[in-house]
């Protein structure tokens, strides 16, 4: 791959992240203003759209941008020979392509059962990424942070309703599980598209 034709394909990789990144987090606060932060929902709404379509907003089309991004950026992601990182690599599309698919299919954001899979495939990538130069500082420190996010949401969820309910627990899910993970998602994008950008 020709190093102008790299740029332009990190640049839109690094769109695409920051794009998916920032809808996560910012549909997120939405989406549990209109629900509300235990399992009840509240049937509030934001722009005449009830907690249904806000929680596909939260997940599928955040989870597709992500994907798209991760994929143009296979070359780097990946090095040649590296089985553990492209299994990686693959649990992670598996995990966002799937959870996205099923919630556009649902109407609304489903059930987290994939989330420990995404969380254990970035976590892999990041690990299997050690002595990847693309993917050393804080590159490689945001991918392993959004798996761990994504490990403690999910056991966060495992939690009793009664007590989960009480302490309002589905807000404090959905930080760990989509507001963060966004907004780290949103600055790995913006870092390599500002570094893209000034590559030209």
């Amino acid at each position: 791959m020709d190093t102008s034709h790299r740029t332009r394909t990190e640049r839109w990789a690094g769109l695409a992240l920051m794009l998916g990144g920032f809808l996560m987090a910012a549909a997120w606060v939405i989406f549990i203003n209109v629900h509300g932060p235990t399992s009840f929902n509240q049937d509030g709404a934001f722009l005449g759209k009830g907690m249904f379509f806000w929680g596909v907003m939260t997940s599928a089309p955040p989870s597709l941008l992500i994907a798209l991004g991760l994929i143009l950026l296979y070359p780097q992601l990946v090095p040649p020979g590296v089985r553990l990182v492209r299994a990686a690599f693959i649990i992670t599309l598996i995990g966002l392509t799937v959870t996205a698919i099923t919630d556009l299919v649902l109407g609304a954001m489903g059930p987290p059962f994939l989330m420990p899979l995404l969380g254990f495939g970035l976590i892999l990538l990041g690990v299997g990424n050690r002595h990847n130069p693309w993917m050393q500082g804080i590159r490689r420190t945001i991918v392993l942070l959004i798996g761990t996010l994504l490990l403690i949401a999910f056991a966060s969820f495992l939690i009793p309703l009664e007590f989960f309910d009480r302490y309002g627990g589905y807000r404090y899910f959905g930080v760990a599980a989509y507001f963060l993970p966004g907004l780290n998602w949103a600055w790995f994008g913006l870092g390599l598209w500002r570094e893209k950008w000034m590559e030209g």
